[in-house]
């Protein structure tokens, strides 16, 4: 890793953490690079990934604008960066321990899940230095929340509250700052006890939906391969059994 950037994998969960404060936790190349690594890295033991920062007042502010102004770092290697997460096999929860600024917002939303402080905003400000944030960013963000809500984030750069990350669905869940940390921990636990070939099958068909780009075929085939799996057997007998499965992903 970096002294930037932080990563671990125990007991099935894999943390990332960005731990650059006083840049406000900018990704600039280095940063992006071992992101990448540690994403490369994921071994097939981890079923849920936590992306979070060690500083409890900025989640992240995105790609580094010094670099990016420099000419030492582009939009594409960004994005390149966030498609890679938005991809990943397993689900991934963003714990917005502070506020979330520029591309910041973007991989936060690249991620299946996001709890967030009570306390915190959101705001990409890019409209009002005077940038265009990068096309393929305006396309995930305009895919994602909606052409309505991407205006007020991209064009008018609003800035949300938490309560207003609540209502419009940029967060799925907001906590006082003692609770947050512990709370996403329990979350992670809890996914780890359900059916991994099921939770896969089912954010893959998410994922494309979401794309605009659902392959039926491929859609049935992940739904009958759940159908006919030993862990659907073991599921339904632990619930007759009144005791936890112990799904084996197969």
């Amino acid at each position: 890793m970096s002294d930037t950037i932080s990563f671990r994998q125990q007991d099935g969960i894999a943390t990332l953490s960005f731990d650059n404060p006083e840049r406000r936790n900018a990704l600039g190349s280095v940063e992006l690079e071992a992101i990448e690594k540690a994403l490369g890295a994921l071994d097939d033991a981890t079923r849920v990934l936590l992306i979070t920062s060690s500083d409890d007042r900025v989640f992240c502010a995105g790609a580094d604008l010094n670099q990016i102004l420099d000419g030492s770092l582009d939009g594409d290697r960004f994005q390149s960066v966030t498609n890679q997460i938005a991809g990943l096999s397993v689900p991934t929860i963003a714990v917005l321990t502070g506020n979330v600024f520029g591309g910041g917002a973007e991989l936060a939303l690249s991620c299946d899940f996001r709890l967030g402080r009570e306390d915190i905003v959101m705001r990409i400000p890019a409209a009002a230095i005077g940038l265009c944030y990068p096309v393929a960013g305006i396309e995930r963000l305009t895919s994602r929340l909606g052409v309505s809500l991407a205006r007020r984030l991209l064009v008018a750069a609003e800035t949300f509250s938490a309560d207003d990350m609540l209502t419009l669905g940029l967060v799925d869940r907001i906590l006082p700052a003692a609770q947050l940390r512990a709370e996403a921990a329990l979350y992670a636990e809890s996914l780890l006890r359900l059916a991994p070939m099921a939770v896969t099958s089912m954010l893959t068909i998410i994922r494309q939906l979401e794309e605009g780009a659902l392959d039926r075929k491929t859609a049935a085939g992940l739904a009958n391969a759940c159908s006919e799996s030993q862990d659907v057997q073991e599921g339904i007998l632990a619930q007759r059994e009144k005791r936890a499965a112990n799904f084996k992903n197969r």
